[in-house]
């Protein structure tokens, strides 16, 4: 979303009152201060600034800094059941639910104040949280969230209650995967696009067509299991981690997911986001996957793990080839202004870097493949591995023409 800074809007009296409470200061005047802005994931209607200065107490001068996300409404983002609701966060934090889940590890950021402005839009102003490891976390720092997450989730398996306000997503991974449709058409009718072949080399673009082909069925094994309440994007870029906690920002897909749906942000989101190095995945994946059952069982949940990786590897195989790459991904870079947005979310990646997928990315979910075939049972694993051949024979004959 391309932006006016709005360093020159914000009300100085507003301003101080906000300041008064982010600490013990009786905050008297705000004397300047600046708007830098930074990106996080792939919401174009919203736009983050860290805005900064010097303010003046009884005493002295002192700089401060605050968090400033500007949220403006869409046609895809109005309906409050959708994937992208623009109030779906602010609302979250007005309701007071994030300052007290269950597990005793993971909570929102500080919010000072929301504001709706004249021109439609809504500004949430929030602490900046500041990291205590750094930008570059160690995998052990991963396991250790997935760990968090899992005593979060976990309290739901075990008599925590599901929230059920309207501002609580649900059915978000089909309304998400469902959002590809369009694109999923655009790979049938024109298999040999630059773009696409760029983007899904080799067998790829078969199987995620075979599994698009699958996802409703897909779906009835993902609702099937135990459902828990989740930030359903708790990625790198939304995590922070200060005295043994975690702080996790961008409450705007919270919502009612399976079991194990949670790690796959943590993980593949990571991962797509450039955050950890691709050859590192398969230690990721197995440290975060332990490290979120351990977290389960602290809540209380005795069950089978194999729920857990069953939520956990399809939830992967619809949210990120499917609903990520060729829902999000595929159509942004097929059009000229989204493709400088692109950039502006990836920053030290051009757009020709991100129409390849990486081999190492590649690779591991070759491995996940298999592992998801055996957790969709025998009738449906043949439906897939069928149409997987399929595919593949169509677009070889094509390329052919």
């Amino acid at each position: 979303m391309q932006t006016t800074s709005p360093e020159h809007e914000i009300d100085s009296a507003y301003l101080t009152a906000l300041l008064q409470k982010t600490s013990d200061r009786h905050v008297t005047q705000v004397n300047e201060w600046e708007a830098r802005q930074f990106h996080g994931g792939m919401e174009f209607d919203s736009a983050i600034y860290r805005i900064n200065g010097m303010a003046t107490d009884d005493c002295q001068s002192f700089p401060w800094s605050l968090i400033l996300k500007v949220v403006r409404p869409t046609r895809q983002s109005s309906e409050e059941e959708g994937i992208w609701y623009w109030k779906r966060e602010a609302i979250a934090y007005q309701s007071g639910y994030l300052y007290d889940l269950p597990g005793g590890n993971i909570t929102a950021p500080a919010c000072y104040g929301i504001q709706e402005r004249p021109d439609g839009s809504i500004w949430i102003w929030m602490e900046d949280v500041k990291d205590d490891i750094g930008p570059q976390w160690p995998i052990e720092q991963y396991a250790r969230v997935a760990y968090h997450l899992g005593q979060f989730n976990g309290a739901y398996l075990n008599q925590q209650v599901l929230p059920s306000e309207a501002w609580v997503t649900r059915d978000w991974l089909h309304k998400y995967t469902d959002n590809a449709a369009r694109m999923i058409e655009f790979i049938r009718s024109e298999p040999n696009h630059p773009v696409v072949t760029s983007l899904y080399p080799g067998i790829t673009k078969a199987q995620i067509l075979a599994f698009w082909d699958q996802h409703h069925q897909i779906m009835e094994i993902l609702d099937r299991l135990p459902q828990v309440f989740c930030h359903q994007d708790a990625f790198r870029r939304n995590l922070f981690t200060r005295d043994g906690r975690t702080i996790a920002i961008d409450w705007g897909y919270s919502g009612i997911a399976p079991v194990g749906a949670e790690l796959v942000a943590l993980v593949f989101g990571s991962l797509g986001l450039f955050e950890i190095p691709p050859e590192q995945v398969r230690d990721l994946d197995r440290q975060c996957f332990e490290g979120y059952l351990q977290g389960l069982r602290e809540a209380g949940w005795n069950g089978d793990p194999q729920m857990v990786r069953t939520g956990y590897v399809l939830t992967l195989l619809l949210r990120y080839p499917i609903g990520g790459s060729v829902g999000q991904v595929l159509p942004a870079l097929l059009e000229e202004e989204s493709r400088k947005q692109l950039e502006d979310v990836f920053e030290d990646k051009t757009v020709k870097d991100l129409e390849k997928t990486d081999p190492a990315t590649i690779a591991f979910y070759q491995e996940i493949i298999p592992e998801a075939l055996k957790l969709l049972g025998l009738k449906r694993l043949l439906g897939v591995v069928w149409r997987i051949g399929v595919n593949y024979l169509q677009f070889s004959l094509a390329k052919k023409q």
